[in-house]
């Protein structure tokens, strides 16, 4: 199943509309062929507090917190903060649902999993981890409010591909700082993790005949081993991630080349593969390459692909798997409306060489 996405991307724009409108722009108005609808994402804007992806995620299951100088806690009644948040998906809910039906055949939603809103949301003082029942609690509001927010979908006619993302569940796994430097948070063992994680995508209706169509996950960094040793075992007969993040500076190495071609092995016979993120179709942002002009972008987007089809082959997988198993995704990070412009571009053009080829 090719998802046909590379809209990790917060821009600066100074309102939904414009925003939603260079999104279509972006990924729906253009002219490659990469073998596959593409998906618009739910927009995200730079500024303001209630605007991060943490605050919207908590805000889709009405989990009252407000911010702390450490970031989030959880409060017994909705804060000025909550409220703000509220107000902001309703009001990216109502433009989606005015400017999207009959231009969108998949809609992206970008969330935080249950892992990294446990580790990053504190109850009384603590990470909510620490507390088990409380995260338990936490973390299947989490799944019902997604799922509730999800049905957007069916309001402007697409299917809906949740983004998880878990850019703190390598501290997870491998243990936690606490509140202070004697107070750790102990590791989590990666079965518990999994679990979580297949509960949550049951909940959201990943590979039931309603709910979310697809979700994929986003480590934000190397996906660790402990990640893809779990990975294959969740949703094995239907309804997992169908596609991991993959960073292509993780592909550097020996051992990462040999843990992520391993775990294509695993996934591809499952329907499922990576999305293989290139910083050089970053197009702005930190730690993002990549040129400005067109002639830059055409350039790099085929030196990109070669680069997939390179490794594939040293990987001996077959050739016909390729273009179902990889989707050229841009990397998660705050562009300013040119640099996404030519962020989609160059996976774009990436896209469709790998189709093609």
């Amino acid at each position: 199943m090719r998802l046909g996405w590379w809209e990790n991307t917060v821009t600066n724009h100074a309102d939904v509309r414009s925003a939603f409108a260079s999104a279509l722009t972006r990924s729906v108005d253009v002219d490659e062929d990469i073998g596959a609808p593409p998906n618009v994402s739910m927009v995200r804007l730079h500024g303001g507090v209630g605007r991060e992806k943490l605050a919207t995620t908590l805000a889709m299951a009405q989990v009252p917190v407000r911010a702390n100088a450490r970031g989030w806690e959880l409060t017994a009644h909705p804060s000025l903060e909550s409220r703000r948040t509220a107000g902001w998906l309703r009001e990216v809910s109502d433009a989606a649902e005015e400017m999207l039906p009959g231009r969108v055949d998949r809609l992206m939603v970008h969330v935080d999993g249950p892992w990294s809103v446990g580790a990053s949301v504190e109850y009384r003082g603590h990470a909510v981890i620490e507390d088990r029942p409380a995260f338990r609690d936490m973390a299947l509001h989490l799944g019902e409010g997604v799922r509730e927010f999800a049905r957007l979908g069916e309001r402007i006619g697409a299917d809906v591909v949740l983004a998880v993302h878990e850019p703190r569940v390598v501290e997870v796994l491998r243990g936690l700082e606490g509140a202070t430097e004697f107070d750790p948070v102990r590791a989590v063992d990666r079965e518990i993790v999994a679990g979580v994680w297949q509960r949550f995508l049951d909940q959201v209706g990943v590979g039931a005949d309603a709910g979310v169509t697809a979700a994929v996950l986003d480590c934000e960094g190397f996906v660790p081993e402990e990640v893809a040793d779990v990975l294959p075992g969740i949703g094995a007969g239907g309804g997992g991630f169908a596609r991991v993040v993959v960073p292509s500076a993780q592909l550097d190495s020996a051992a990462g080349k040999d843990l992520i071609g391993g775990l294509l092995g695993q996934l591809i016979p499952q329907g499922r593969g990576i999305g293989w993120a290139d910083s050089r179709a970053g197009g702005g942002g930190a730690g993002a390459g990549g040129g400005t002009g067109g002639a830059d972008v055409t350039q790099e987007a085929e030196d990109i692909a070669k680069a997939v089809l390179r490794q594939w082959s040293q990987w001996t997988l077959p050739a016909d798997a390729l273009p179902g198993a990889v989707d050229v995704v841009v990397p998660e990070a705050t562009r300013t409306i040119s640099e996404a412009s030519m962020a989609a571009a160059r996976a774009r053009l990436v896209a469709s060489l790998l189709w093609k080829n």
